[in-house]
């Protein structure tokens, strides 16, 4: 009788093995190609409060809309600006960008990476890409793309 205990024990044991094996080995469905970015921001974040940058481009029904929260370390000055209406060829100029890079792609396979410390002034550079299914994916900045990115939305804070 104690032999079929162990018998039943081993074979449920091997049952939820392979159950747990082929759950965790099925690859989750791709995401479709391009699910329609609506919206794009670039920022950068850091303890020294003299140059920082906020912008954020987006579409609003029929409308795109800029904000920029921005001041410049070699400007005595610094622009802010919420919801201002800019032209859509603006929007359509910023998604080549995006495309010319494969910010898309990047974004999307972004894995933030842990560090076993963490330095509190340490300077920050985020995009982050805004989809028509409401949802929203950030990465690090990537240098690839940043200053052309950067320069662009600076040219229309400006």
């Amino acid at each position: 009788m104690k032999r079929m205990e162990y018998i039943i024990i081993s074979v449920a044991a091997v049952a939820i093995f392979a159950v747990i094996t082929v759950g965790c080995a099925v690859k989750t469905p791709t995401e479709s190609k391009s699910k329609g970015v609506t919206g794009v921001s670039l920022s950068q974040n850091h303890m020294n409060f003299r140059y920082y940058y906020s912008f954020y481009i987006r579409k609003d029904n029929d409308r795109i809309l800029f904000d920029a929260d921005v001041r410049f370390d070699e400007e005595p000055y610094e622009v802010i600006l919420e919801s201002c209406e800019i032209e859509k060829s603006d929007f359509s100029n910023v998604l080549s960008i995006i495309e010319k890079y494969g910010v898309e792609k990047y974004v999307s396979r972004y894995k933030k990476k842990n560090l076993p410390f963490n330095a509190a002034d340490k300077t920050t550079k985020t995009t982050t890409l805004y989809f028509s299914d409401g949802s929203d994916k950030s990465a690090d900045t990537d240098a690839e793309y940043e200053q052309e990115l950067y320069d662009f939305f600076e040219n229309l804070a400006i």
